[in-house]
């Protein structure tokens, strides 16, 4: 879920930082929350860090352009905030966020991509699922014209539920045929709509893993 504060409860925590160590501006580092992964450094003034909060998407000052500017606002790659942390002495911020698209200019997934010793690629595992979710409640929280998530939205739950019927009798059919790239790939389109299922209905994916929790838990006792 996209974390926002109320504009009282966001100057709380700007009356907190301390802006004077570097006239006006605090470092920001901003780490994927679902890989941990350092995304990039930055800087805010307190506009920036008041309509972070409040928006849930963050807001940088550039020190080229002079101006507060939408991380994403041309190229549509957000990052939705999930958290803020202070640091020891209220003068730099860690943002746990959830990346829409790539965080780099350069189309890299983070700015911290050149290191001295090459690294291994990070595995993908079940916490892609959170992060497509954040991406389809922001997609119908605030629909554009080219995605699909938001034509989904528009079309209607029926629109919806007639594509889980066919991909769920695709799959069966990929089964029966014994098909292994057909059948990942009908059901992933099922997980898809699933999620897009739940986004409009404003049912959260953590509710599915309880379920599956409270199952294994009556099942294993």
């Amino acid at each position: 879920m996209v974390f926002q504060l109320s504009e009282a409860e966001a100057e709380n925590f700007v009356e907190k930082v301390n802006f004077e160590k570097m006239n006006g501006l605090v470092p920001v580092v901003v780490q994927d929350s679902s890989n941990d992964r350092v995304l990039t450094q930055a800087f805010m003034n307190k506009q920036a860090l008041q309509l972070t909060l409040t928006s849930g998407r963050i807001h940088y000052w550039s020190r080229t352009k002079k101006r507060i500017w939408l991380k994403g606002e041309e190229s549509g790659h957000h990052s939705l905030l999930q958290n803020a942390i202070l640091d020891c002495d209220n003068d730099a911020i860690l943002f746990k966020v959830q990346q829409i698209g790539v965080c780099c200019h350069t189309g890299k997934e983070t700015c911290f991509h050149n290191p001295i010793i090459a690294e291994k690629k990070l595995a993908v595992d079940a916490k892609i699922l959170e992060r497509i979710f954040e991406v389809v409640v922001d997609r119908i929280k605030n629909p554009t014209e080219r995605s699909y998530v938001s034509k989904l939205h528009r079309k209607g739950e029926d629109t919806i539920l007639q594509k889980i019927g066919e991909e769920t009798t695709e799959l069966v059919l990929a089964v029966k045929a014994n098909l292994p790239e057909e059948i990942v790939h009908e059901a992933t389109d099922i997980l898809f709509f699933i999620l897009v299922l739940f986004a409009q209905k404003n049912l959260r994916l953590q509710e599915i893993f309880k379920q599956l929790e409270h199952r294994h838990q009556e099942k294993t006792r």
